[in-house]
């Protein structure tokens, strides 16, 4: 759809009542022609408003006998700020509550990433580090963009098999909000008027796009104030925006962060980041606890920020052992964490949890914040077992710790760690392919010869699938994406966790790390992809050959090194399978 977009538009210096109600106009159009309509919420001032606009429009397209149904959508990262969590959520209930007031339909939803994209199962089972700056920054994809996409996508298709107008998204986008915003804006071409299309093929529609801040919380006034019907009264977003910045006015401190200050988020662009953000040095969470004794609970969760922050560069926190074979070689260079440093970072989450769950009691109240719920707990486990970065049910032995031995694991204050460019790289041999000349290799993947000997011609029994490549293992049920059945996690939790303690505390013979992993499998706690089937099975057999040879949970980084040779000394084969590593001193969020 082409269109002129204008950057000074007639009007801009009208009242705000006009302004108003010209978004009104645009918005209340597109239900007249049937278009559902879409909030892309965030709880910010911006969208706020719109989501005012938008429900003011449904009112009056009700009143006149039409039938407008509203979308609100937002995002759960499961790393968001507490005070923002709880407030989208009580912003959600109150528009909910508008709906059914005035007589329309008001759906919200909460959306969250995959459980395997989340920073917890990312992080602690070994696969990636958190985004630090300067790296490829990809948790803004995981954990907002992509399950957005992923569900506007499957809304808009059921929408379409109902028939009528297509759906439209509202956005809370502005032009003055900066330079760079205001040229993917024009890019996007992007109208306050109608609906343009975006890169996706999806409508949307900027109503406030030439607005500017004083117009937006003006907006604001009127709605939280009465003189417009609204669904909230706004006085917590305004909370949230003064103490952020540790002041009592939000306008005051919403013009300390369009300033200069260097005060937003990382590349998301979130005034109000996650917790456990590493992209920039967020503030907002420790203006608060600053500013108001409220927000002492919180306190443990900035500790982990700095935690993370300050050991960046510590490489004897990192994993030196690398994943992928070239020309017979792995590389031996620190990238992900350290099992150690694993375990660290799961027993000062789970202590957070316990400590928040014990204040809330004290308190009357729900805990503001759960970092590891049973999901996750359940798929670290499972996952860190699989990878070989922790024996199987470490988690549990922690959780024991923590609630019922009394054990306490706080988060220290540690220097922060002078960056410094990460060691070179060395390659150790390890032939061809992961296993595949061990004795054992073939129930070193995903087959255990115990269970499918006690369970031989019983309802119980395993069955077994070979692969395109000739590997047999257990076939599995399989979704579109990993998870953790609730159900069965809860049985394990109740029946079998004793018996899970009892296990890890006895120990394993090397080789049998990923014992927890298919302990998780035999009692249907995990659904897998389809690729992840064939994927997790030499996953195993990587992991078990690596514990064989002392490689997985305690080594000597110095011995490591020695055994292993430098660029020049491997293969000609092997250097070229290797070229990219020969002079490669950047840090990498990924093993290689």
């Amino acid at each position: 759809m082409s269109q002129t977009i204008e950057l000074f538009p007639q009007g801009a210096h009208d009242p705000i009542e006009q302004k108003i109600d010209r978004a009104i106009g645009a918005i209340l159009r597109l239900f007249q022609a049937a278009h559902p309509v879409v909030i892309a919420y965030s709880g910010g001032k911006d969208s706020g408003v719109v989501a005012a606009l938008v429900l003011h429009a449904a009112l009056l397209h009700r009143a006149a006998g039409g039938q407008p149904l509203v979308i609100v959508t937002t995002s759960d990262t499961k790393v968001e700020s507490p005070e923002v969590n709880l407030h989208y959520r009580a912003e959600l209930k109150r528009m909910r509550a508008f709906g059914e007031q005035h007589g329309f339909t008001v759906i919200a939803k909460v959306v969250e990433p995959q459980l395997s994209s989340t920073f917890q199962v990312k992080v602690l089972t070994g696969r990636a580090l958190p985004s630090f700056p300067g790296l490829h920054g990809d948790c803004s994809f995981d954990l907002k963009i992509g399950p957005q996409r992923a569900f506007r996508k499957q809304l808009f298709r059921s929408l379409a098999e109902r028939g009528g107008a297509a759906p439209v998204t509202c956005l809370g986008t502005r032009f003055d909000e900066g330079a760079r915003r205001a040229s993917n804006m024009r890019q996007r071409r992007e109208s306050a008027d109608k609906p343009a299309s975006n890169t996706d093929g999806e409508l949307v529609l900027s109503a406030i796009a030439h607005w500017n801040s004083d117009d937006v919380w003006e907006a604001i006034a009127l709605y939280g104030g009465g003189s417009r019907p609204g669904y909230s009264d706004f006085e917590e977003t305004r909370r949230l925006y003064a103490h952020s910045v540790g002041t009592s006015c939000a306008v005051v401190a919403d013009a300390i962060l369009e300033g200069t200050s260097g005060r937003k988020q990382g590349k998301c662009g979130a005034r109000l980041g996650c917790h456990v953000c590493q992209m920039a040095e967020d503030k907002s969470l420790a203006n608060m606890i600053a500013y108001n004794e409220r927000y002492a609970y919180a306190e443990g969760l900035q500790r982990l920020n700095r935690f993370i922050r300050n050991t960046r560069f510590d490489w004897r926190r990192r994993h030196w052992v690398g994943r992928t074979i070239r020309g017979g070689f792995i590389k031996i260079q620190p990238d992900t964490y350290h099992p150690t440093m694993l375990r660290e970072l799961s027993r000062y989450m789970l202590q957070l949890d316990y400590d928040e769950q014990q204040r809330a009691s004290r308190a009357g109240e729900a805990p503001r914040f759960e970092l590891l719920p049973l999901d996750m707990i359940v798929a670290v486990d499972a996952l860190q077992s699989l990878n070989g970065v922790a024996r199987p049910f470490a988690m549990w032995t922690d959780w024991r710790d923590i609630h019922q031995r009394g054990i306490r694991f706080d988060i220290p204050e540690v220097p922060a760690v002078a960056q410094t460019t990460v060691p070179t790289a060395r390659f150790l041999y390890v032939g061809s392919e992961w296993d595949d000349l061990a004795p054992a290799a073939e129930w070193s993947g995903m087959r255990d010869p115990f269970t499918e000997a006690m369970t031989a011609e019983s309802p119980c029994e395993p069955e077994i699938m070979v692969t395109a490549g000739g590997r047999t293992l257990w076939r599995l049920p399989t979704e579109q994406s990993f998870s953790v059945d609730f159900e069965a996690a809860c049985m394990l939790q109740d029946f079998e966790l004793d018996r899970m303690l009892e296990t890890h505390d006895m120990g394993l013979q090397p080789g049998q790390i990923t014992a927890g992993y298919r302990w998780y499998l035999q009692y249907g706690c995990l659904t897998l992809s389809r690729a992840q089937q064939t994927e997790h099975d030499e996953v195993c057999r990587r992991t078990a050959y690596k514990d064989r040879l002392g490689l997985t949970l305690e080594y000597d980084t110095e011995r490591l090194k020695s055994i292993a040779v430098d660029f020049h000394a491997m293969p000609p084969e092997a250097r070229i399978a290797w070229s990219h590593a020969a002079t490669d001193q950047e840090e990498l969020p990924f093993a290689a």
